[in-house]
């Protein structure tokens, strides 16, 4: 059966992990908490339209292990929930934006759920690259605007294995300019973004030597800093894409 399209009035983003005991259970705290204290304040049409939660591919505890709430302690955020929970089809259907720590969490959901919108699941790492390279362009388009459209039409028709983004940016060669980010009110133009990133060609990215984000589960406090902060690193970069 064909997944259901998502409801427009409703961002529902997800992280996800192996056991969602410590990687997405992070994620989805330090996202919730920046949302509250940060994004709501910049996109004031974005609260109560946002829901961020966080599952596991293969949940095998009921609690999260000491250091999760040792280290949301130091990052000084609030707890959230207390109870790790199963990935299942009305997560995936249900989610405008699937977030996940490793590759190997991606391609269980794509192959354990079938007739689902592939494009809007992305590993974190991923998909903070994914921004940047939009953003990227976007800078770039500005730039060439100075040397007028037809010149920076010509350099990006002919430019090999130009990325899909680019239909954004072109039509009838005149440049089509992305909507400043400075002043996003509406929820409309958070959907709209999450429409560019999910349409933009992924073989135009350059990623990183590694997109995954090394599960702590079971090692030191320093890990989990290590994995607490370039998680929060990364969501920060995404969010302040989609809601600045």
């Amino acid at each position: 059966m064909p997944e259901k399209t998502e409801k427009k009035d409703i961002i529902n983003i997800n992280f996800v992990c192996s056991g969602n005991t410590c990687r997405s259970y992070i994620a989805e705290a330090i996202a919730t908490h920046l949302l509250k204290t940060v994004y709501f304040k910049k996109c004031p049409g974005a609260k109560d339209k946002v829901s961020i939660g966080s599952a596991g591919t293969e949940v095998m505890f009921t609690e999260n292990p000491a250091n999760t709430y040792r280290i949301l302690d130091i990052f000084e955020i609030p707890n959230i929930k207390f109870k790790p929970k199963q990935i299942d089809i009305s997560i995936v259907r249900s989610s405008n934006l699937i977030i996940t720590m490793a590759t190997s969490h991606k391609k269980n959901i794509i192959s354990r759920f079938i007739n689902i919108d592939k494009k809007k699941i992305f590993n974190l790492l991923e998909l903070s690259n994914i921004i940047l390279y939009v953003q990227s362009e976007s800078i770039y388009s500005r730039k060439t605007q100075e040397r007028g459209a037809s010149q920076a039409s010509n350099i990006y028709k002919d430019y090999p294995g130009k990325p899909a983004y680019n239909k954004y940016l072109l039509e009838k060669d005149n440049i089509i300019y992305p909507k400043s980010t400075k002043h996003l009110k509406t929820i409309s133009a958070v959907n709209e973004r999450l429409r560019i990133i999910k349409n933009t060609g992924a073989q135009s990215i350059i990623f990183p030597l590694s997109i995954d984000i090394e599960d702590p589960f079971g090692r030191s406090v320093d890990v989990y800093i290590k994995v607490a902060k370039l998680i929060k690193e990364n969501i920060i970069i995404i969010f302040n894409y989609l809601f600045n």
